[in-house]
């Protein structure tokens, strides 16, 4: 039997030493009401070159109506949703390069957030694996 993934790409926005975060719609069906990093799925009609970042650029700006530019890459992981389906994460540090961020669609995201790190560490809706990608991000501002 084969066996394929979906592909999805996320942002780690930072902003005078904060982090660009949402609350997912609780009409989402994976990680409803959480915080979250901002992004989406790979599409097939994406660039076949650059096709992580081309897709993570139009995901930022379907969902929250800014321009970024993609500074490096975080980490990846990979997880199965409700339903069996088996996802591929993989998260980039970016910075806005132009707009003013918004939710666009309210059934994907309720609210957006500019946390600390230590405000995110102490959230109650601010998942684990969140926290793993500030925290790695953090570390490649650093260096």
């Amino acid at each position: 039997m084969t066996s394929y993934f979906t592909i999805n790409v996320e942002a780690v926005i930072i902003k005078d030493n904060k982090w660009l975060l949402c609350t997912r719609s609780k009409k989402e069906k994976h990680a409803g009401g959480v915080l979250s990093l901002i992004g989406g799925t790979v599409e097939h009609s994406d660039p076949k070159q650059d096709t992580l970042e081309s897709a993570l650029i139009r995901e930022i700006y379907e969902e929250i109506g800014v321009k970024i530019s993609i500074i490096d890459f975080v980490h990846n992981t990979c997880f199965v949703i409700n339903g069996g389906n088996h996802t591929i994460d993989i998260v980039f540090l970016c910075e806005i390069v132009e707009g003013e961020p918004s939710p666009i669609n309210p059934d994907e995201i309720e609210s957006l957030h500019w946390m600390s790190t230590d405000e995110i560490r102490t959230n109650a809706n601010s998942p684990s694996w969140l926290l793993t990608s500030i925290e790695r991000a953090s570390d490649i501002k650093k260096s």
